[in-house]
């Protein structure tokens, strides 16, 4: 097996990444085992920054650790899925709202190029990477409204929110046609438009309960 070139912010770090898009692409569903040796004979290291990679991931929400150094991706129901996409509609429109007012041209030129790289990765089949890209949309603009008990309780669902786009699981042309709402929120955020910025978000996050 061909060992991954580790350059990525030390050995644990090039693990993570590697553990966290293995489950953003669905390749490691809910309950799955993450064998250690199985990791380190991929990427030809020791146990110890595999651990300290699982921690970080088990701190973050996606992975569950176990007893005698067991290691499962966590789990989402379908009835959490729901609930999570209500309670994200409200904070998000929230924060839509706020940033409309208090965004700059430099913000949201900033997140223009976040959107037009979630429709670049998308539009080349990755999914986990557009899945990491469209995190970053939602967090930055939550994050540029300067209101930091806003950002951190969205911050803190952040993994769950992960969760449930696999719980979710659209076909890839209705998660491509969402992915690329973006564009249109940047738009009437930039246009101070803050009733016509809810409600792209409103559609954006609760459009795709319908899939259900």
């Amino acid at each position: 097996m061909k060992k991954i070139d580790l350059n990525y912010n030390g050995l644990s770090g090039q693990v993570y990444l590697y553990i966290k898009q293995m489950i953003l692409s669905g390749e490691f569903q809910a309950g799955h085992k993450i064998h250690e040796e199985k990791v380190g004979q991929l990427f030809g290291v020791s146990r110890t920054p595999i651990r300290e990679a699982l921690k970080k991931l088990s701190e973050y929400g996606l992975v569950v650790l176990k007893p005698r150094s067991q290691a499962v991706v966590a789990s989402l129901t379908k009835d959490e899925a729901i609930q999570l996409a209500h309670i994200r509609a409200r904070l998000e429109t929230l924060s839509t709202k706020l940033l409309a007012d208090a965004g700059t041209d430099k913000d949201f030129d900033f997140l223009q190029a976040i959107a037009e790289e979630c429709d670049t990765l998308i539009g080349g089949g990755d999914v986990a990477g557009a899945f990491e890209k469209d995190s970053r949309f939602h967090l930055e603009i939550a994050r540029r409204t300067n209101n930091i008990h806003l950002f951190e309780i969205i911050e803190k669902i952040d993994a769950k929110i992960q969760l449930s786009r696999l719980v979710i699981k659209l076909p890839i042309d209705r998660l491509e046609k969402s992915i690329n709402q973006h564009g249109s929120i940047v738009q009437a955020l930039r246009s101070r438009d803050r009733d016509l910025s809810e409600l792209l978000m409103q559609h954006h996050i609760m459009h795709q309960l319908s899939h259900f």
